[in-house]
């Protein structure tokens, strides 16, 4: 009889957090203190740098650690990698064999800051700013007129470095609020690169009498506003990974 009342009362006392897990199938899983994300991004160029480049397009991505997972604040480092510039040509090698010489102005950077985090729902808006540095290049790369993507040889022909700062935002939109939270990510930036030498498209020619590739570089701001969509990914504590599916 004991052993009835007993489990009885077990059962009374456990109704109530069944309940509640019930309602609220999030108690399961409590926000990540860390995101992973990446995106494609369309770079447009501002200010002084419009009169060279219009835009540029590539990829990136950012981690973001936030050491109270249900505060705003969190530490972000991010990076970029875009091509504004790009242009093939071929030419003989020898008697008889061509090749193709791909020539792209890239643009890759590294920044790191404070992002604000505000909304517990499906749709979170967010804020951020950073310092970093950007690195501009010119290369050239040397394939065989019938191997795509399989170069044999290659050059940097210009190349410079420079400090930059952003500052940004963009929202969230959960897709999933699950073991692994998974969001869309849509943001804006302004990146000020500052004063820095670069090479345009229309910059790098090749002289008919020499056949050597001639490199005019531009010295001036080159600031970018960069559009980015993508996804980030929430990581879980490891505990938290082998949760209950609930919701």
């Amino acid at each position: 009889m004991k052993r009835i009342v007993l489990a009885g009362v077990m059962l009374l006392a456990a109704a109530p957090l069944a309940a509640q897990r019930a309602e609220l199938p999030q108690a399961w899983y409590p926000p990540p203190r860390a995101y992973v994300a990446a995106n494609v991004q369309i770079a447009q160029a501002s200010g002084i740098f419009s009169n060279y480049v219009q835009a540029g397009f590539g990829f990136g991505g950012h981690f973001l650690y936030r050491p109270d997972p249900e505060g705003v604040f969190g530490i972000r480092a991010g990076g970029m990698f875009v091509i504004y510039g790009s242009q093939t040509h071929r030419y003989p090698l020898v008697p008889g064999i061509l090749v193709d010489v791909t020539t792209q102005n890239q643009i890759a950077g590294f920044t790191f800051g404070p992002q604000l985090t505000f909304g517990r729902g499906a749709v979170q808006a967010y804020g951020h700013g950073g310092i970093g540095f950007s690195y501009f290049a010119t290369t050239s790369s040397v394939e065989g007129s019938g191997n795509v993507g399989q170069p044999f040889a290659s050059t940097t022909n210009y190349d410079d470095f420079t400090f930059a700062g952003e500052g940004g935002g963009g929202v969230w939109v959960f897709l999933s609020r699950r073991r692994t939270p998974v969001a869309l990510d849509l943001g804006v930036r302004y990146l000020q690169n500052g004063r820095v030498t670069y090479v345009t498209e229309s910059g790098v020619t090749v002289d008919q009498t020499t056949n050597q590739l001639v490199v005019d570089p531009i010295d001036s701001e080159a600031n970018l506003i960069v559009y980015h969509v993508g996804v980030v990914i929430g990581l879980r504590a490891r505990r938290y990974a082998r949760g209950r599916d609930d919701d």
